[in-house]
This record gives C-alpha cells, structure tokens and sequence, in this order.
C-alpha cells in the first residue's frame, strides 16, 4: 500500500500537471489567435500603403516604391515577402505573376491563406477604385508574407510559457512536499515515540497532536488499554487456576501417602503410590504452568530492569538446587571465570538457572537415572555475558535441537517433567533480549549456552573461580 505522503504528492502533483497542459494548450490558441490578428492587421496596413503609392499619369498607372519598401511592410525580417498589382482587366501591373488570388471577389479586404514558391502564405487582397484617363476602373492589390515569423514568435511564448510552467510546478511541489513534510510530523512523533518505547510499555500514549491525528491516538490508547486489561485478566486467571488446582493436588498426593502407610494389600499400595506419583508431577505441571505465564516475554516490562551481577544470581541457583541434585546421586559444579552485569530481572534469571539445571538433572540420563556431574559456567562470549550449563548424558540427536524450546515437547518422553522446562527459559532469554544456543552430539550430553546483550560502560570483568 503507498504511503500517505505519496498519496498527497498524487493528488497535488496530478491536478497541477492536467492544469498545466490545459494552459499550455489554451496558451496555444489564444497566442495563436492575438498573433495572427497582429499580422493581419500589419499585412493589410502595407496593402493599404502600396495603394496610397499607386497614382495615374496621362493615363497610366505609376507606382512610387520599390521592392525593398515591400519587403519591410509587414515582415519582422524572418518571412518573406510577395506581392501581386493588377488592375480589372486582368493586367499584371507589378509583383510576381502567378501569386494566387482570393477564392472570391469582394469590396473589402480579405485574408486567406496561399502558396507560392514553395513558401506556405498568409495573404490580403485589397481592391480600390482609380482613375486612368476618362474611364474608372480598379486595382487589386495582394500582399503576401510567409508563416514562419508567425510561429517563430508563437513558438518563443509557448516555450516562455512552458518554462515558467515547469518552474511553476517544480516550485508548487517544492511548497507541496514541505507542507506535507510539515503535516505529518505529528505522525512522526507518534511514531518515533512508539518506536522508543518497551515493546510491553502499554501506556497512553500522551504526545500532543493536531485535532485530526487525535482521533487515531484516542483508538490507538483504548487498544491498549484492552490489551493491558486483557494481560491482567489472563494473568489473574493463571494465578487463580494455579492456586485452585495447587491445593487439590497437594491433598490427593497427602491423602494417598498417609493411606498408603496404612495399607496392608501390596496391590492396592502400588496403586496408591502411583496415584502419588502422578499427584506429584501433576502439582509440579501446575507450577510450571504457572511460571511459564509469570515468564511470558511479552508481559515484561524491560523499563523496570536492572543491573544484576550474572554470577551471583548463577550462584545462588546453584546453592538452591544442590541438595536436591546431591540426593539424586549427582553432582553439581560452579566454575565463574569472567562475569558481569546484565539488565536482569533477578527473579526471572533465577527461574532459568532453576530450569536449567532441572533439566539435566532429570533428562541427561534418558530413560535411566542420571550419575554424572552438572556444570554450571559464567564466561563472556565475545565480550558479551554468558552461563551455560552441561551434562555427560545422552545428549540429544542434531535434528531434535530446534524442538527442545516447544512447550510439552520432550526428547525422552518417558523420562519425569512437565515438558515447559526450556520453554520457560526461552521465554526469559527472550524478555532479557539474550539468546539460546543447544549443542549436543548423541552420548556426549547436552550444552545449553545463554548468551546476553553486552553492556556498554561495564567495568571490566572480574576474574573469579569456584567449584
């Protein structure tokens, strides 16, 4: 679709293009006309001239001029000029024998056009009465003046004229495209203001525009206004779904644990602690569910951001998860070789560590339980912060890489989660504008880097290492 801006240079430019052709067109034949009245006029005073020259001596006819007098009549020394003196009975008296006369006889002057020699003319025949001795008789007279000095002088006004228009309309455009520019400023405004803002910043938008623009920007802020109502509502209905199935779940996993204890058929035992076991997944499913719509990159709000020591919050993940992996059977290593500050949410970033770690410990080993040892790294990757964490497991097939973020998908599915592990820290990476990277090969386990924006200003890295 054109931009507006194109639309009004359409619609101006057009009109002053048709406009202009028009005058140039009527220019033509109004020129044409007023010059060609002017000639006429011209070519008619030197007929009458030659007539006053004309007299009659003892009879016969004299004529007191020359062809050069002719010549400058009517002519502005372009043209040239032809003549024709006859009287009634038919007698070449001077000129050029076979100039044509007028189509017909009449009293008064008349013009018409002609040719001769080669020459396109416009000419006048004038007939006068005279007195030759004891009879009254007439003279015609025929002046004739080539065309070209008429349409040299019609062509310089046309091409005076088109100048003018051009210069004209280059500087109607000129004006146009500076008031449109001017126009659409507010536009412009609005537009870099959304630019530069959070792409989870829903607030009003409160730029002040001209009347015709605010009607836009009324909509443009009740939009957003549905939409911020809309996350709310969507948020409050994950919290609320999570805290009413949170409880239920907890009692039936309690319920079929205390009963179980009690239970004396071995039978409906293993059918009780199953029933605990998937109460136990199904209350975990839950709380991932609810931390993956906590972690929902579009409801972060990246003007609240700040600075956080990535080695720290590595740190205390670590702490958090070690008993955990430690009553697994596993182990756990920190190594921090160079950090930094990242514009963090402390929280979220914690979240992913979690997950992170979650997920080797309960995927690295496949079908089987994992024995191995988890590592944790903090390093910079082209001056930028960086974590990854890495198992000694399985690994996972080349082709399985770009699924490993999808919600539900598992690449052992017969292995414990909830599948929203790496979804959850897809989501994080993506409100902290870092991105993954997954590099496995099958039976050389799994690596999955965290590579964030470098900050521009930070103190150099600081060089640390623990274990």
């Amino acid at each position: 679709m054109t931009s507006i801006r194109a639309r009004l240079l359409l619609w101006i430019g057009l009109p002053f293009t048709l406009i202009g052709i028009l005058t140039l067109i009527l220019s033509q034949v109004v020129l044409s006309r007023q010059i060609n009245e002017t000639f006429d006029a011209m070519l008619l005073n030197a007929a009458e001239r030659i007539e006053r020259r004309i007299h009659s001596v003892d009879g016969e006819l004299r004529i007191n001029m020359h062809y050069f007098s002719i010549s400058t009549l009517g002519s502005r020394g372009e043209g040239k000029i032809f003549y024709r003196i006859q009287d009634d009975a038919d007698t070449m008296l001077a000129g050029f024998e076979g100039l044509e006369g007028p189509p017909t006889n009449a009293t008064r002057p008349v013009f018409y056009d002609t040719a001769f020699a080669g020459n396109e003319l416009r000419a006048v025949a004038l007939s006068f009465p005279v007195v030759r001795a004891t009879h009254i008789g007439s003279i015609e007279v025929i002046v004739a003046e080539s065309t070209e000095a008429r349409e040299s002088l019609i062509n310089e006004f046309l091409l005076t004229l088109s100048a003018l228009t051009a210069v004209g309309g280059l500087l109607a455009v000129t004006i146009a495209m500076l008031a449109i520019h001017r126009g659409l400023a507010p536009l412009r405004s609005v537009s870099r203001a959304l630019r530069q803002r959070s792409p989870n910043d829903l607030d009003a938008i409160e730029t002040p525009v001209p009347r015709e623009v605010n009607t836009l920007i009324t909509s443009i802020n009740g939009l957003m206004a549905r939409m911020r109502q809309s996350i709310r509502n969507t948020q409050q209905f994950n919290a609320d779904v999570s805290h009413q199935l949170r409880t239920p779940v907890s009692e039936i996993r309690a319920l079929a644990e205390v009963t179980a204890r009690h239970c004396s058929d071995p039978a409906l035992r293993r059918q009780l602690e199953e029933i605990e076991r998937i109460a136990e997944e199904a209350g975990y499913t839950v709380q991932q569910l609810l931390t993956l719509a906590k972690t929902r990159h579009e409801l972060v709000d990246t003007q609240v951001l700040t600075p956080v020591v990535l080695g720290e919050v590595c740190r205390e993940a670590c702490a958090d998860a070690a008993a955990r992996i430690y009553q697994r059977g596993q182990e756990l290593e920190f190594i921090e070789q160079e950090t930094g500050e990242v514009l963090g949410d402390p929280v979220r970033l914690r979240w992913l560590m979690q997950n992170l770690i979650e997920n080797a410990s309960q995927h690295a080993g496949a079908e089987a339980s994992y024995r191995g040892t988890i590592r944790v790294r903090v390093f910079q990757q082209d001056g930028a912060p960086a974590l990854s964490v890495s198992d000694d497991g399985v690994g996972v097939a080349v082709e399985d890489l770009s699924q490993l973020t999808v919600r539900f998908y598992r690449a052992s599915p017969d292995t414990p989660g909830s599948g929203l592990g790496l979804a959850i820290v897809d989501e994080v990476a993506q409100a902290h504008g870092a991105r993954l990277n997954f590099v496995s090969s099958p039976g050389e386990g799994l690596t999955v880097m965290v590579i964030f924006p470098p900050r521009h200003g930070d103190d150099a890295p600081k060089q640390s290492a623990a274990g």
